[in-house]
């Protein structure tokens, strides 16, 4: 990348423009915590508020010493923040569980993070007119307000801040070293703010990368380096790098731990792959025109369209080499680009966790880039253009104040649980998370409407396995893909753990499976539980008992329910009398089991053999053995063992 032209800003220019700067960002602060300030009506919502908050025994209990052990060893919510979670406590602490103190905590902590970018910016620029454009839309565009809205979320607010202030204490490092006075305090205040960063949000792992950019633009400090110095200023970043992979480690550990983490074979590399491609176009989209925002983007762990796939890949590489072409003349293009993508990756679902396609607070930190290159590109075109400086001025009010309505309309679908999920529900298809949250929202105040969103939650999600299932067939059928076939079962399974389809599906598979049928008796039986008037679960299950050894008291039993509840199944009655038969004093049942096989199907050959075979056995029913040898003569001529068992008898 070739290197920029413009120079750091100056140490006078700077301190000249302290005063204005200080007064912007005290203006930005009280309006975005201005725009903010009605969520301290709103109360706790019912998806994660209360894993986090409301219903978190450690929390509840404040700061206490126990608590705070906790949060330093927790990985409650698949993840390891402990400083949010001595966040909330520290709310809890002050407020109790009032809902209103732990909104106004986020809501001062966003603030605070608008005015400390502005003042980052501007101290590393001195532009403070672009700097305070790019830091106002990042507190007032509504795609912000989930992270500031949600009490869950505090995360994002606090990472945020230390974001900030990271990048603050960074640039006080650079100028320092590149005035060659002492700078170490200021590097380990940069890299401390970092760890308490990670310590409140894992995402923030890519800012040592961000602030290797920031050294290209604005900082300049590879403008005149040395290759030797190049590369000191380089090494600067391992320890925040190692510092990174392990928060990277531990995060994962965390995830996994909690099943968070979609495996390869539920979510296909190709897929996740086009799905990041769809959504970063989805987050530039939302960016530029935030319509039809929701707490949750349900994701079905399939590939877009590759019609889509293919577009968003055009685009995403078209807008890269746009900024690439522009890194020499605009470097703020190349450096905004690479911080949108870079901060995205670690949430883009190429680690697919949790079932959301994408979230609009994942945006919270990564739309900064955009932000920076749209504010210093029209910075740079009022500068070129004068005559154009008054309706670029126009159009940055208008963007701001467009934001902060926006932003203040989105804010209004927080105000209570029900218009927040009916909201999200109404923007997405099928969104099972929504109407899960709204029937939990309904039920606690006893609402008729709870049960529609209860069915409709099952509908969805029964739909959403039966995919699996339906997967997982068409597998089965493929040579060598029997295993992938069983995870598209076992993801069904999980997805609807209440549905006894997806078990009978992952049992059968399983059934043909070298060393499955221990697995299989255990899916089955569950299937059993949860349809317990089925009569194909108790055959099934029967079935797979017969198989094993010791097994057969028990498949007797489920043979037996199996024939009471489907009195029809021939072969549930068969299997039965087959299994009667071999137990002492229980001739009579197996005659009678076999009885009712011929009633169903009179033109089987086997059941009539056996049906005489049972009677034979009995006292004084000879003659009725020999009835059915007859009919399985007529049946089948010629049948030896039936002549043989006729004339047998016969000579008695």
């Amino acid at each position: 990348m070739p290197n920029p032209a413009p120079e750091p800003a100056p140490a006078a220019r700077l301190a000249a423009s302290r005063g204005p700067a200080a007064l912007a960002a005290c203006l930005l602060f009280a309006v975005v915590a201005g725009i903010y300030l009605p969520a301290l009506s709103h109360p706790f919502i019912t998806y994660d508020d209360p894993v986090y908050v409301s219903e978190n025994p450690h929390v509840a209990a404040g700061l206490t010493w126990a608590g705070i052990r906790w949060a330093l060893a927790s990985t409650e919510a698949s993840n390891w923040h402990p400083l949010t979670w001595l966040s909330h406590m520290a709310d809890a602490q002050v407020f109790g569980l009032h809902p209103w103190g732990h909104h106004l905590t986020s809501v001062l902590l966003h603030a605070l993070s608008s005015s400390l970018l502005l003042l980052a910016l501007f101290r590393m620029t001195g532009a403070l007119w672009r700097s305070a454009l790019a830091a106002a839309l990042f507190g007032l565009h509504p795609l912000h307000v989930e992270s500031v809205a949600w009490i869950a979320e505090r995360k994002d607010v606090l990472s945020g801040l230390f974001w900030m202030l990271t990048l603050l204490a960074y640039a006080a490092y650079a100028r320092r070293a590149a005035e060659r006075r002492p700078a170490w305090g200021a590097y380990a205040l940069a890299l401390a703010l970092f760890a308490l960063g990670l310590m409140s949000k894992p995402m923030v792992v890519t800012l040592p990368c961000v602030l290797l950019l920031l050294d290209y633009w604005p900082l300049g400090r590879f403008r005149a380096a040395t290759m030797r110095a190049g590369l000191r200023i380089a090494a600067e970043k391992l320890p925040f790098l190692a510092l990174s992979a392990v928060s990277c480690l531990i995060t994962l550990r965390a995830q996994a731990g909690g099943d968070a983490v979609a495996s390869a074979a539920e979510f296909p590399p190709g897929a996740r792959a086009a799905n990041a491609l769809v959504a970063y176009c989805a987050y530039l989209g939302k960016c530029l025109y935030p319509h039809g925002l929701a707490v949750f983007y349900p994701s079905f762990a399939e590939p877009p369209p590759l019609r889509d796939a293919l577009l968003a890949a055009a685009a995403l590489g078209a807008v890269t080499i746009l900024a690439a072409a522009l890194a020499r003349r605009a470097p703020y293009a190349a450096v905004g680009w690479l911080w949108f993508l870079g901060t995205l990756v670690p949430v883009i679902g190429l680690v697919q966790v949790g079932g959301q396609a994408m979230a609009d607070r994942y945006s919270y930190l990564p739309l900064v880039g955009i932000f920076i290159w749209a504010a210093w590109a029209l910075g740079d075109l009022a500068e070129r253009h004068c005559r154009l400086r008054r309706p670029l001025a126009c159009l940055c009010c208008a963007a701001v104040a467009g934001s902060a309505a926006a932003a203040e309309h989105q804010l209004s679908y927080w105000r209570d649980g029900e218009t927040l999920f009916r909201h999200a529900a109404a923007v997405t298809k099928d969104n099972w998370v929504a109407h899960a949250n709204l029937y939990a929202t309904l039920k606690r105040r006893n609402d008729p409407g709870a049960g529609e969103e209860l069915r409709q939650t099952m509908a969805i999600l029964a739909a959403f396995a039966e995919k699996h299932v339906r997967r997982g067939e068409a597998l089965e059928k493929e040579p060598g893909r029997s295993a992938e076939a069983l995870e598209e079962y076992r993801t069904a399974v999980g997805i609807m753990p209440d549905l006894a389809g997806p078990h009978e599906a992952l049992a059968a598979a399983l059934a043909r499976t070298r060393g499955g049928m221990p697995g299989a008796i255990a899916e089955f039986r569950e299937a059993a539980r949860l349809e317990p008037e089925s009569g194909d679960a108790h055959y099934n299950l029967a079935t797979a008992l017969a198989s094993t050894p010791g097994g057969r008291s028990e498949a007797i039993t489920e043979y037996e329910s199996a024939t009471l509840m489907s009195p029809e199944n021939f072969q549930a009655h068969f299997n039965l009398a087959y299994l009667l038969s071999s137990v002492p004093g229980r001739g009579g049942d197996a005659a009678s089991e076999y009885g009712e096989a011929v009633r169903i199907r009179p033109g089987s050959v086997e059941a009539r053999f056996n049906y005489g075979l049972a009677l034979a056995a009995l006292p004084g029913r000879s003659g009725e053995a020999v009835a059915q040898f007859e009919e399985v003569l007529r049946l089948r001529p010629g049948l030896a063992q039936a002549k043989a068992m006729i004339s047998r008898l016969r000579g008695r």
